[in-house]
């Protein structure tokens, strides 16, 4: 597989072109590049345009990119309360979670691969390997009749497809803005997520007593396999890499990577643990907030099947608003004040019980301040990234913690739920390890003022 040359050797309107026409003029023989110029100029040496259609495209692609990752993943609470009541109902619980967490698991971990991918230029590709897993994930979930079908189908073959599509959807959009321009961009195409998660439950609802399972998931998948073909098709990123091959004559070792990244930054180290607790609880509410509702008596009310889409649908707002906080407060303290929320709402969520209003508003709050968390944690891992061209390969080794607390905390929770016969233990563990997440996001805005810079150039 070579480098995808189309989609990344591409330039913006006004910027020169790689080869003068001197180069191209020349022949063929006296063109042959010396080993020290092998390496491709990035046209990540002019400034971002910071606007314009082919960078808001960009935008867009990320979008569907993004519909078609968490948005395919955040649904997935209608899911677990549909096994459970029918195609699963003699799975409990935790069992039925443990589909969604390899999905979340499969999503993130995997991206320790992906991420070098993307930096050595196989972007198009990982887009097109993405969009048949997604879709082919979909497919044959529509036709599983059995627990371990849905595990292989749905949690594996749906979440390496969403694997190819994040680190892209992530990655695109800051190589075309900057400052507060890139902060609202890359908000803006984490809609996608939270709207994808928003209509898809609403499909779920409406389609499946109609056209039963099978067709409602083909729906979907055919929905996806829309998005990701114009992602594809106007998908630009602003610099060409070097293939991996070409980085060096000798297979770098693993100090070399971590020199490379500077994963071993104290920045880094304390911004990765912070999401790693933060995405131990992330899943729970969305996974748990019908089934408590209707656990709670509230299971006659039609509103309680749409919980989930008013969760999503307020995590629109969520990404856009702190938005506003984040130019005067800047995004490191709005991340941390919305995880802290984040966090306290889920501590309100004890006191809904059997409360129909007290159900809506926590999904409302909930829903708004972890759908800023979604929205902010990348932003945040670009202001203290000096060298650009290693987010991807930064974003992947970051995607293993997110992988493991994704996979370790859902079932974890199940587990307590059945433990206990209650949901006590399981809003007391969620929001106990959000605010832990919020307490070393706090230290790393500790340490870059005590440093006093954000990332060290490299």
């Amino acid at each position: 597989m070579q480098p995808d040359e189309q989609a990344t050797g591409l330039h913006h309107k006004g910027q020169p072109p790689v080869a003068d026409a001197d180069a191209v003029a020349k022949p063929e023989s006296s063109a042959v590049p010396s080993e020290a110029s092998t390496v491709t100029e990035s046209l990540m040496d002019s400034p971002p345009p910071n606007g314009g259609r082919l960078a808001w495209l960009q935008v867009a692609a990320s979008f569907a990119c993004y519909w078609n990752t968490l948005g395919v993943l955040n649904m997935y609470g209608a899911f677990q309360a549909f096994y459970e009541r029918d195609l699963l109902r003699n799975r409990s619980p935790s069992d039925i979670s443990w589909i969604g967490s390899t999905q979340n698991f499969c999503l993130m971990a995997v991206g320790v691969l992906i991420g070098p991918l993307f930096d050595a230029g196989y972007f198009r590709s990982l887009l097109v390997i993405g969009a048949f897993l997604v879709t082919f994930g979909f497919m044959m979930t529509s036709l599983c009749t059995t627990y371990w079908q849905v595990m292989l189908a749905q949690g594996i073959c749906l979440g390496l497809g969403t694997c190819c599509l994040t680190i892209p959807s992530i990655a695109l959009v800051p190589m075309w803005f900057t400052g507060h321009r890139r902060t609202w961009s890359m908000a803006t195409a984490t809609i996608g997520s939270c709207l994808g998660a928003t209509v898809n439950p609403l499909l779920f609802a409406a389609l499946q007593p109609r056209i039963g399972f099978p067709w409602t998931v083909r729906v979907m998948g055919f929905i996806s396999l829309a998005l990701c073909s114009f992602a594809i098709a106007v998908a630009r990123p602003r610099y060409k890499t070097r293939p991996i091959a070409q980085r060096t004559s000798a297979r770098p070792s693993f100090r070399t990577i971590i020199h490379n990244a500077a994963l071993g930054e104290r920045t880094y180290l304390l911004y990765s643990a912070s999401i790693f607790f933060n995405n131990v609880g992330y899943f729970e509410p969305s996974y748990y907030i019908q089934s408590y509702a209707i656990d709670h008596g509230l299971g006659g009310y039609a509103v309680v099947g749409y919980l989930l889409t008013i969760l999503n649908g307020a995590s629109i707002f969520g990404r856009l608003g702190p938005s506003f906080a984040a130019r005067k407060f800047g995004v490191l303290p709005t991340f941390i004040a919305i995880v802290l929320f984040s966090a306290v709402s889920v501590l309100y969520w004890i006191s809904a019980k059997g409360s129909l209003p007290g159900n809506i508003v926590f999904a409302i709050v909930w829903g708004f301040f972890s759908g800023g968390v979604v929205a902010y944690a990348p932003v945040v891992l670009t202001t203290i990234t000096a060298d650009m061209s290693s987010l991807g390969t930064r974003l992947g080794v970051l995607s293993i913690l997110k992988g493991v607390g994704s996979l370790v905390g859902p079932p974890i929770a199940g587990a307590i739920r059945t433990g206990t016969a209650s949901y006590l233990g399981v809003q007391l563990f969620t929001g106990c390890v959000i605010m832990g997440s919020a307490i070393l996001a706090l230290l790393l805005h500790v340490e870059i003022s005590r440093t006093g810079q954000a990332g060290k150039k490299r």
